[in-house]
């Protein structure tokens, strides 16, 4: 087997599927090359520390924050805009809006129908 054949099977290797003759020859392709190994250690010490990572939920830190801060910051508010995650508690604003535009819609029909009442009197003999 040489380097390239064993490279291919790296995975299964680490994995434990490889089995009987083939494992064999994988062994002994390690063996008789210094660097081949070297390249095998290094990726199984990298699968280990990735299959960790998922173990270990309580010390991964939280980025997303200071990432939109970041953004925030260089774009000043251009690019990335999110009032509502900087906003602490509940606020009244929207309410308040709401109630202010039904006022507005209210006074606005009473008015066309005030309008609608007018003409209609002066157009009556």
């Amino acid at each position: 087997m040489n380097a390239e054949e064993a490279r291919d099977l790296f995975s299964e290797a680490y994995d434990g599927v490889l089995e009987g003759p083939e494992r064999e020859a994988f062994d002994a392709a390690l063996d008789a090359d210094a660097e081949l190994r070297a390249e095998y250690e290094e990726l199984a010490a990298l699968l280990d520390e990735a299959h960790g990572l998922g173990e270990v939920e309580g010390d991964v830190p939280d980025l997303l924050p200071g990432v939109q801060k970041k953004l925030r910051e260089r774009s000043k508010g251009r690019y990335y805009r999110d009032r509502f995650a900087l906003q602490t508690g509940f606020s009244w604003t929207p309410i308040i809006l709401a109630f202010v535009m039904l006022g507005l819609m209210g006074l606005a029909y009473a008015g066309l129908h005030f309008v609608q009442e007018l003409e209609a009197t002066s157009e009556s003999p």
